[in-house]
């Protein structure tokens, strides 16, 4: 059996929403959710990777576009990580020579890094309406991204 989680995390990856929003942000997306498995936050001290698990198709270049080889991007995730978590410093992509850090790339289905998670395990809602996600941006204080993720 697979499960399939909508994750939400700050499109700033250091941001940790305070606790009172945090839990209003929690009670509405288990109202979204009511059949969810779990609907929980998580947070950490270090810069953490979130994934997307099986919906991963590819990265790109925020600059000019151009895919990434998986081999490179993995070599950055290497020399970023520090021993609990990432630093978000800049690199040269090799397409085009432009500097961006890992969290600036873009992550075709979506991923990304992130002390504060929100997240709904098996939610049987499809994707996250649009106006939903406002409303939760709204009681985080924060700009959200959405992942997907299929394990």
């Amino acid at each position: 059996m697979s499960d399939n989680w909508i994750i939400l995390i700050p499109e700033d990856a250091r941001k940790i929403p305070d606790l009172e929003n945090q839990r209003q942000a929690v009670s509405r997306f288990r109202e979204l959710a009511p059949t969810a498995d779990k609907v929980e936050v998580k947070i950490s001290e270090p810069i953490r990777f979130v994934d997307c698990g099986e919906n991963f198709e590819k990265i790109l270049c925020p600059n000019c576009g151009a895919g990434l080889e998986i081999v490179w991007w993995q070599e950055r995730m290497d020399e970023d990580y520090d021993g609990s978590g990432f630093r978000l410093k800049s690199f040269t992509v090799p397409c085009c020579g432009s500097a961006c850090a890992l969290n600036e790339l873009v992550y075709q289905g979506s991923q990304g890094f992130a002390r504060f998670s929100l997240e709904a395990m098996n939610p049987n809602i499809g994707e996250m309406p649009k106006a939903e996600l406002g409303s939760l941006e709204t009681r985080l204080g924060c700009s959200l991204k959405v992942i997907y993720r299929h394990i």
